[in-house]
């Protein structure tokens, strides 16, 4: 036992100076995430209160987007600053590189929220018997100038509520099976065919369901909530599906004036 090595001795001053380089990097790498993470999330604390209104945010696949997009910007630039943070580098020089790496970050992010941007909600659109939510990425420039004046614009506030009524020609809506059929767009993808919402509430009500209806795909306890939080009896509201890019939510709508009154992150169907 007097003859055996040591399992640890002193640190020589190599081992100092690389511990010291390291913990100089983790610094220098540990403000630049607290200034990414800061960043963005101001950034898409914005991006939501704008274009992802609650439950749409959930219901266009926000969360899934917003998530890759704060993967590569808070990852990438922290990850990169503690490559080129050595200790005893040149300021200029390093200066160069974080301006390199900020550039290339805020290049990264200016990317994320362009896709971001364009995959929003702009229409809510009821058709026929079910709302659907149809992003600026859904639609062509040559649609939008097809459609009627108070549609070419698109929403920067969340989507526009609207209806879209099958066209009166039997041509028409051979032509509009066909393109839906073909994987082009359907009756809720065509702004020439959008009316105001108003024009068409009383059928949105004719089509509702009853809420007894919706029990059967949720629990009960959560259907009642959106009662009391409505301040409506059952007899009351009917409720439809609503098509999102993610997932399903539930629109509901006055049963007798087809008011829309809540869109509620319930299923509206068997999952």
């Amino acid at each position: 036992m007097e003859n055996s090595l040591p399992l640890r001795g002193p640190v020589g001053p190599h081992g100092s100076r690389v511990r010291s380089g390291l913990m100089h990097r983790v610094r220098a790498a540990s403000l630049h995430l607290l200034i990414s993470v800061a960043v963005t999330i101001a950034v898409f604390a914005a991006m939501i209160a704008f274009w992802y209104p609650w439950p749409i945010f959930l219901a266009a696949g926000a969360p899934q987007l917003l998530l890759l997009v704060s993967v590569c910007d808070v990852v990438l630039g922290p990850a990169l600053t503690f490559v080129v943070a050595a200790p005893g580098k040149a300021r200029r020089k390093l200066v160069i590189d974080l301006v390199v790496i900020g550039s290339l970050q805020l290049a990264a992010l200016a990317y994320g929220v362009h896709t971001v941007h364009v995959a929003r909600p702009v229409f809510n659109v009821f058709a026929v018997d079910r709302f659907e939510l149809v992003s600026e990425a859904d639609l062509d420039a040559a649609a939008l100038a097809a459609a009627p004046e108070p549609f070419r614009r698109l929403s920067q506030t969340g989507p526009t509520l609207v209806a879209a009524l099958l066209p009166e020609s039997a041509d028409q809506r051979r032509e509009l099976l066909l393109s839906a059929v073909s994987g082009g767009a359907d009756l809720a993808q065509t702004p020439r065919l959008y009316h105001p919402y108003d024009s068409a509430k009383a059928r949105a009500a004719a089509k509702g369901q009853p809420i007894a209806r919706l029990r059967e795909f949720n629990p009960a306890a959560e259907v009642d909530t959106l009662l009391r939080e409505l301040g409506r009896a059952e007899a009351d509201v009917r409720w439809l599906p609503m098509r999102g890019g993610k997932r399903d939510l539930v629109v509901v709508v006055d049963a007798a004036s087809g008011d829309l009154l809540r869109i509620a992150p319930l299923h509206p169907w068997l999952r």
